[in-house]
C-alpha cells in the first residue's frame, strides 16, 4: 500500500462523525427540558394542594366558629294543667216550654167569629176574653158569645180568622202554659257521649249581634232521628232575656265537654312522625323529638294524656327536628 492510500485509510471523515453527535447533543438538551418541565409541574402541583389542605381547615374553623349564630330561632311555651273546654256550635230556635192549651168557643152548635181581641205573643191570663163568637142562625138573633181563657200564658197561635163559621170543638187560640222561653236544638249524635243535662251554653240572636245570651241544658231527647243522626235537645234560658222573641234563630254554642285538671298544649305544637304524634322540647338549646298521646282538641288546646309533664317548654314555632341547635325567644313561662 502506499503512502497516499495509508493516509485516506487513517484520515478520519468529519462531516459522518458530525451527522452521528448531533442528534446525541440534541436528546441530552430535550431531556434537560423535559425534566425541568416535569419539576415545576410537581412542584406546582404540591403547592396547590398545600393551599387547597390550608383552605379547608379554614373553612372548617369557620364553621366551627360560627355554629352558635346557625341555630333556629324558636317560639316555646310551657304545658300547663288547667280547666279543659270543648265548644260545638250549632243551630237553634225560639219557643216556648210547655204544652199548648186550646180555647174553645162556648156555643151550643156553631157560630161566627165576629171579633178577636188577642194577638199572638200576647200574655193572658185566666178570665181574660180572648174573641166573640155570634151563634145566631137565620131568622133567630142570640147574644154574642165571649171566648174566654181559662189558663195563665202566652198565644202562641190563632188558627181561626174574623168571620169564619166554627163549632164548639173548633180552637179559637192556642196558649202556652208556661212563659218561659227555651231554645231547641239538634245535636249530632257523635256528640252525645259528651254531654249531659245540666251544662252551660252561650247563645247569640241574628236580631242582635254580639248580645250574649246564656242558657242551661235541660233535655236531651231519648232517640236518635235515623235521617239526621242528631238528638233534640233543649236549652232553658236564664239572665236576661230582652229581645227574645218565640221563633227567633238562634246560634248556640254549647259547652259538649269540660276537663278539670287537663295538661294542656298549644294545638300549633303538635306535629306527627312515623304516625306518632310528637312535639318538640326546648332541652336547652336542642329541640328533642317527643311521642305524646292526645285527647281531646277545642282548636287551640289540646289534652295530652302521657309523654309530657307539666312545665315542659313545647316548641309552638320554628323549623326543627330532633336535635336541632335552637335559640328560644318570647319564650313564655
Amino acid at each position: 500500500m502506499s503512502d497516499e492510500n495509508k493516509k485516506k485509510v487513517e484520515e478520519p471523515d468529519f462531516e459522518k462523525l458530525a451527522r452521528t453527535t448531533a442528534p446525541s447533543k440534541f436528546n441530552k438538551i430535550v431531556t434537560i427540558i423535559l425534566v425541568a418541565i416535569c419539576v415545576v409541574l410537581a412542584a406546582f402541583i404540591i403547592v396547590r394542594m398545600m393551599t387547597t389542605s390550608d383552605d379547608n381547615a379554614m373553612a372548617v374553623q369557620a364553621t366551627a366558629d360560627t355554629g352558635a349564630i346557625s341555630a333556629v330561632n324558636v317560639s316555646a311555651e310551657p304545658a300547663t294543667i288547667k280547666e279543659f273546654s270543648r265548644i260545638s256550635r250549632m243551630n237553634g230556635e225560639i219557643m216556648r216550654s210547655g204544652d199548648s192549651i186550646a180555647v174553645y168557643p162556648d156555643i151550643a152548635a156553631s157560630g161566627t167569629v165576629t171579633e178577636i181581641t188577642v194577638s199572638r205573643g200576647d200574655a193572658i191570663s185566666a178570665g181574660d176574653i180572648v174573641a166573640y163568637v155570634d151563634p145566631s142562625r137565620p131568622g133567630a138573633s142570640y147574644k154574642i158569645s165571649p171566648v174566654v181563657s181559662k189558663v195563665n200564658g202566652i198565644v202562641n197561635d190563632i188558627p181561626v180568622a174574623i168571620g169564619q163559621t166554627v163549632t164548639a170543638s173548633q180552637p179559637i187560640v192556642t196558649v202556652a202554659g208556661n212563659t218561659d222561653l227555651v231554645v231547641e236544638a239538634s245535636i249530632p249524635e257523635k256528640f252525645l257521649g259528651t254531654i249531659a243535662e245540666g251544662m252551660t251554653a252561650e247563645m247569640e240572636s241574628v236580631a242582635y249581634p254580639g248580645r250574649i245570651y246564656t242558657g242551661i241544658l235541660t233535655y236531651i231527647a231519648p232517640t236518635v232521628d235515623s235521617t239526621t243522626r242528631s238528638s233534640d235537645i233543649e236549652i232553658q234560658l236564664t239572665g236576661d232575656t230582652a229581645g227574645l222573641k218565640e221563633g227567633m234563630y238562634i246560634r248556640l254554642n254549647l259547652e259538649t265537654e269540660h276537663i278539670n285538671n287537663a295538661l294542656t298544649v298549644p294545638s300549633s305544637a303538635l306535629d306527627t312522625y312515623l304516625g306518632d304524634d310528637i312535639v318538640y322540647i326546648a332541652d336547652g338549646d336542642t329541640a328533642r323529638r317527643t311521642i305524646v298521646t292526645t285527647g281531646s282538641t277545642n282548636g287551640v288546646d289540646t289534652v295530652i294524656t302521657s309523654g309530657l309533664s307539666e312545665g315542659d317548654m313545647v316548641i309552638t314555632a320554628g323549623n326543627v327536628t330532633d336535635g336541632t341547635a335552637i335559640s328560644v325567644v318570647n319564650q313564655e313561662n
